[in-house]
């Protein structure tokens, strides 16, 4: 395993655009999931922010690339190829895997997150 080969992948415009886009497809999936998924609340939250366009792909991608052995396996055996061989099955397979890590990490820092907690907590007196 390279780092610096990974690395380079994930900020790649074109491997970047390509994960952006199947992001789009995720989002899509997790939009009209059954409510009563776990954790739906916290990944149609993250799931509406990929629509919007507030997330970063090349920091999407680097999660992918760290999360996924097999995307890995394919950018060490031809770095200069950026991902461009890496199927977007394989790329969309890695989203659906890190989506819920994603989704609970930018719940937790929500404004409705930390007003529940605040309401959750104890009062002191």
């Amino acid at each position: 395993m390279a780092a610096v080969n990974h690395i380079a992948t994930a900020r790649n415009d074109e491997f970047a655009a390509r994960v952006m886009q199947l992001c789009f497809k995720v989002a899509q999936a997790v939009a009209t999931e059954d409510p009563g998924a776990a954790n739906h609340t916290e990944r149609l939250q993250y799931s509406e922010r990929i629509i919007r366009g507030e997330d970063n792909p090349k920091n999407i991608a680097a999660h992918a690339i760290s999360s996924n052995p097999t995307m890995q396996a394919t950018i060490d055996a031809n770095p200069t190829n950026y991902g461009s061989d890496i199927p977007d099955n394989d790329i969309e397979f890695a989203l659906a895997s890190i989506w819920d890590a994603r989704s609970l990490s930018f719940y937790a820092t929500s404004p409705a997150a930390m007003t529940a907690a605040a309401q959750a907590a104890p009062r002191r007196n």
